[in-house]
C-alpha cells in the first residue's frame, strides 16, 4: 500500500511551516478527519478591559482531539503556532509555537495556556487566531480546511503613545476567509493603507471588507509580481485565502 502522508500547515507571516508525517497502515479509502473547533475562550471574545498579565486561554473541543490522538495524528504542537495582531505584534506575527518562538504553550487536557512573551501593553487590541490546513496525499492529493478559531479582546489602561498604525485599527473587522479560514474575496479597491498592507474592497457577496497583504504574499498583475504600492484605488482584485491568511491577490483587468 502506498504511503499516506499528512500536512498541518500553519500560515505565518507568508512563510507555510509544514510539518509531515507518514502512516502505513491506513485504508486508502480514507475521509478528512473531524473538523478542530474552539469552544471558549478567556478571555472571551470582544471583550474589554482585559489584564495586561493574563495569558490566553483556550477550550478546544475534547472529543476532536481524542479522535485525533487515537486514530490519526496528535496534532496540539501544530495548534501552538498561533497568530497575533495589535500592539508591539503588528498586524500579525507568531505568539507561539511548538519550538518557544514569541511565548509557550502548555496543556492541561484539552485546555490550551499561551503565555506570550511579554506583558502585554495597556489600552491595546489583540486578535488571536489559529487555522490548520491539512492535505493527505494517498494517490491523488485531498484537502481538508481545519477549523481553528480566533479571539478579539482590548487591555486595560491607556495605551502608549507611539503613533503606531495599528493602534487606529479595528482588528475585528479583518477578514481572514471564511468560517474555516479559506475561499476568495473578489471586488473593487476601495481604500488602502500603504503602512499596515491593508487593502479595503467591496466583495461582490460580502460587501466592504479589509484585507491584510502580509509582506512575501505574491501580488499579480498582467503576468507579473508587482509590490504593494502599485495596486491601486479602483482596481479590480481577486485574493485567496488559506489557513486564515490571505496567500495570494491578483489584480485583474
Amino acid at each position: 500500500m502506498k504511503n499516506i502522508y499528512y500536512y498541518a500547515a500553519i500560515i505565518s507571516l507568508s512563510i507555510f511551516n509544514i510539518i509531515s508525517f507518514p502512516t502505513n497502515s491506513m485504508s486508502a479509502e480514507i475521509a478528512c478527519p473531524p473538523l478542530l473547533k474552539m469552544v471558549s475562550s478567556n478571555p472571551r471574545t470582544l471583550s474589554d478591559g482585559v489584564s495586561t498579565e493574563r495569558p490566553v486561554i483556550i477550550t478546544w473541543d475534547k472529543e476532536t482531539l481524542e479522535t485525533l490522538s487515537d486514530g490519526l495524528r496528535d496534532l496540539k504542537p501544530a495548534l501552538e503556532s498561533v497568530n497575533i495582531s495589535g500592539g508591539r505584534y503588528g498586524m500579525g506575527t507568531l505568539l507561539t509555537t511548538e519550538w518557544g518562538i514569541g511565548g509557550t504553550a502548555s496543556w492541561m487536557g484539552n485546555v490550551e495556556i499561551i503565555v506570550p512573551e511579554a506583558t502585554l501593553e495597556p489600552g491595546t487590541q489583540y486578535r488571536v487566531w489559529t487555522y490548520l490546513y491539512i492535505t493527505i496525499r494517498n494517490g491523488a492529493p485531498m484537502s481538508c480546511v481545519r477549523l481553528g478559531g480566533e479571539v478579539v479582546f482590548k487591555t486595560a489602561g491607556i495605551a502608549p503613545d507611539d503613533g503606531s498604525p495599528v493602534r487606529n485599527i479595528d482588528l475585528s473587522k479583518i477578514y481572514h476567509g471564511d468560517e474555516y479560514g479559506h475561499g476568495d474575496a473578489s471586488g473593487t479597491v476601495k481604500e488602502l493603507n500603504q503602512a499596515l498592507n491593508l487593502v479595503t474592497l467591496d466583495d461582490i457577496k460580502m460587501g466592504k471588507i479589509s484585507v491584510v497583504v502580509y509582506m512575501g504574499i505574491p501580488i499579480f498583475k498582467d503576468g507579473q509580481i508587482i509590490p504593494f504600492d502599485k495596486i491601486k484605488v479602483g482596481d479590480r482584485v481577486t485574493i485567496r485565502f488559506t489557513g486564515g491568511r490571505a496567500v495570494t491577490l491578483e489584480v485583474n483587468k
